[in-house]
């Protein structure tokens, strides 16, 4: 993650929001819920606002399937008690009323993710001027684009694209979720344009979430949607969780990076190293890559600071995750963040962020042979 987007600083002209924007946001609200196949019980809370305060609380599987209708009772028992790693439901209930459950297993056994109604998610949205630019991430070996992390920025009036956190004209805050579906919108469209430019190489985009995003309803489905559109290959996007998504509540965070996992998107733990969570974060996330913190990386040089630079990536190795050195702003450092085992590098030593198009002509710069 970049510190120069600041998504809860953002803010654009309430007049480009539509009027019944805030309703829907009102209900797009979500429970965490976690399946214990040992003891067979079902347990669901309220994340903030209940979603359907009749269901919050603890049961049993039998009890609960009461209050779903027909083919639902059986598709809720046959994904709980299955083997399958990702779960993902849309449940009826007797009242009429739809829900989704979408998580995932646990080496535990036990299953764990988000819940929210289903009619909650709507494609009314705030469509602010809102631009993704995107800076390369580098593979070491070659020194080869590989991927791409988005970026948010806003025009200005002399049309200069700033940091989405200078954005400072009067208006209310990016409500919800709006700008995270902005820019996971916008790199679905990148890739979309990338793969079919470049089809023989496939490169990634990364997309940062905040912690408050994790718990939207929208952002799950939106993610969900894009990775069943068959745009471009399911490994191209990939999520970034910010680690200080955990300091608030670290059981739901799990929950809703195994909501996350269950589209099938690889998940990525950004700025590693930057908060006291990031062992839990490692035994806890089905992540398979870090980010390390861009001031970890710029105090490379320092001998504690190196000692801890080693013991990180020696760990995320024997995890078996890829390791990212972010904000490398001297290609002095390269060789020893490849030889402690950093395998890409992200930062103005190499490129800084372009607009979408301009990604096209870069990467025939870099080499990538066209269509």
């Amino acid at each position: 993650m970049v510190v120069e987007q600041s998504m809860s600083d953002a803010q654009y002209n309430p007049s480009e929001l539509a009027p019944d924007r805030s309703a829907a946001l009102e209900a797009a609200r979500v429970s965490v819920w976690d399946w214990n196949p040992a003891s067979g019980h079902l347990r669901i809370r309220a994340h903030g606002a209940a979603v359907i305060p009749e269901i919050e609380g603890d049961w049993k599987l039998g009890a609960f399937q009461s209050l779903l209708k027909g083919l639902s009772t059986r598709a809720l028992e046959g994904a709980l008690t299955s083997r399958q790693g990702h779960i993902s439901l849309l449940l009826l209930m007797a009242d009429g009323r739809r829900f989704r459950m979408v998580g995932a297993r646990g080496e535990d056994g036990e299953a764990r993710g988000l819940l929210f109604l289903a009619d909650a998610v709507d494609d009314v949205r705030a469509r602010p001027a809102i631009e993704a630019v995107f800076q390369p991430i580098i593979r070491i070996a070659d020194e080869k684009p590989v991927g791409f992390e988005a970026l948010a920025r806003w025009r200005d009036d002399d049309n200069k694209l700033r940091p989405v956190g200078e954005f400072s004209i009067s208006g209310h805050p990016f409500t919800g979720s709006d700008l995270a579906i902005e820019m996971l919108r916008q790199t679905g469209d990148g890739l979309c344009e990338w793969s079919s430019a470049f089809p023989a190489h496939p490169v990634h985009a990364q997309v940062n979430l905040t912690g408050s995003d994790l718990f939207q309803a929208d952002v799950i489905q939106t993610v969900e949607d894009l990775m069943g559109q068959g745009r471009f290959a399911k490994e191209a996007l990939r999520i970034e969780l910010t680690e200080q998504a955990a300091l608030r509540d670290f059981d739901d965070g799990v929950a809703a990076a195994a909501a996350l996992s269950a589209s099938g998107v690889t998940l990525i733990l950004d700025d590693f190293g930057s908060g006291h969570s990031s062992l839990a974060w490692l035994a806890a996330i089905p992540a398979s890559a870090i980010k390390l913190d861009p001031q970890l990386t710029q105090m490379a040089g320092s001998p504690r600071v190196d000692t801890v630079l080693k013991g990180v990536c020696k760990l995320a190795r024997e995890l078996g995750m890829s390791i990212t050195a972010e904000g490398v702003e001297d290609k002095s450092k390269v060789a020893f963040l490849q030889n402690i085992g950093c395998d890409y590098v992200q930062g103005y030593a190499y490129a800084r962020p372009m607009t979408r198009s301009d990604v096209i002509s870069y990467l025939k710069n870099e080499g990538f042979e066209p269509a």
